[in-house]
């Protein structure tokens, strides 16, 4: 039986994405690149994985989850990559992992359209550089540039913005042979982008006017359990040994994935104190190994978040999500907003 993937090629992009155009689905952690680390993990040696994580980084980071779901994608398995406002959909079509440097070729060149040389296991840019990409999937790309806004539904386009490298998306395998067969008929979603465009503002202007900071609260909360969270609580705020905060918390069992949520009810520019929050708050708990990825978002009614609030994110992978941005989830999401008592 086939799985269904999603897994993001944004780090190193400059080559990573060359690699998809040759076939190729890639991913970092460019200091375990060797045939034993591949023979021990494809034989489900997680004692072996582990340690090598222990010695070479002097820790076990949660991160490896995403490393070992890769070494395991099966031939035929469809991987579902998302880009810039459009998605790949992708075949595997190896029998068993590839060392980077596997994946190199003569005319093999970066977006600065810089020849890249091989040692045999790593790809090495012009400056002598090793890229930070250790193992790829040989891939058959069935179809490229799917536009997410066209053809993929509320519950695809809510999985794609999810920040974690990859993860196992079997329940949304309706909503990705819809969409594939939408696309290949030529058949957008059309009304349902211009509905959500022009109601948008509607929604936020009513937010705005009509709620108060608990009622955002509970706003938040009805999105996350809509869009399939199997628990979304509201943590103590008394809580021990407790650091930063988080006004949310959604799990979602299926996919192993813990969002930490600050949702701010405020207006204009928000600034960087949420986002410092929610970020002490998910660095606590990542020191707790439960198998989970946790994630930080911060949720505003606001218009805008600041600059320092943007870099804050951006250095910490923290999702920001504006008034506006947030008004189009709860319209794509499908939330029953007639009939959502806060």
């Amino acid at each position: 039986m086939k799985n269904y993937w999603l897994h993001r090629i944004s780090h190193t992009a400059e080559l990573s994405y060359p690699l998809l155009d040759k076939g190729y689905l890639t991913i970092g952690f460019s200091d375990f690149t060797c045939k034993e680390f591949i023979d021990k993990v494809i034989k489900d040696d997680w004692n072996y994985f582990n340690e090598q994580f222990q010695e070479m980084w002097g820790k076990v980071p949660r991160t490896r989850h995403n490393l070992w779901r890769f070494l395991h994608f099966k031939k035929g398995d469809i991987v579902i990559v998302p880009s810039w406002g459009t998605f790949f959909v992708c075949e595997i079509v190896d029998d068993r992992p590839l060392l980077i440097g596997e994946a190199h070729s003569a005319d093999l060149k970066n977006w600065g359209n810089k020849e890249v040389s091989t040692d045999g296991t790593h790809l090495i840019s012009e400056k002598g550089e090793v890229y930070d990409l250790g193992f790829a999937r040989k891939i058959k790309i069935i179809h490229s540039n799917i536009s997410r806004e066209k053809y993929a539904d509320a519950k695809l386009t809510s999985r794609m913005k999810i920040r974690q490298t990859n993860g196992d998306i079997n329940d949304l395998k309706k909503s990705i042979e819809k969409s594939i067969s939408n696309y290949i008929e030529k058949k957008p979603i059309h009304l349902h982008s211009i509905i959500v465009d022009k109601t948008a503002n509607i929604v936020l202007d009513t937010i705005k006017n009509e709620l108060n900071p608990d009622k955002f609260e509970k706003l938040v909360k009805s999105y996350f359990k809509t869009i399939g969270a199997n628990q979304v609580s509201i943590p103590a705020k008394n809580e021990r040994d407790k650091e930063g905060d988080a006004d949310i918390v959604a799990v979602f069992e299926n996919i192993k994935l813990i969002i930490y949520i600050q949702a701010k009810f405020q207006k204009g520019e928000i600034n960087e104190w949420g986002t410092n929050q929610i970020l002490d708050y998910k660095t606590n708990k990542e020191s707790i190994d439960d198998g989970y990825n946790k994630i930080a978002w911060v949720i505003t009614s606001a218009d805008a978040f600041n600059t320092e609030a943007e870099k804050i994110a951006a250095e910490n992978e923290i999702q920001l999500v504006d008034g506006l941005e947030f008004s189009k989830m709860l319209l794509n999401s499908g939330i029953n907003l007639l009939n959502t008592t806060l």
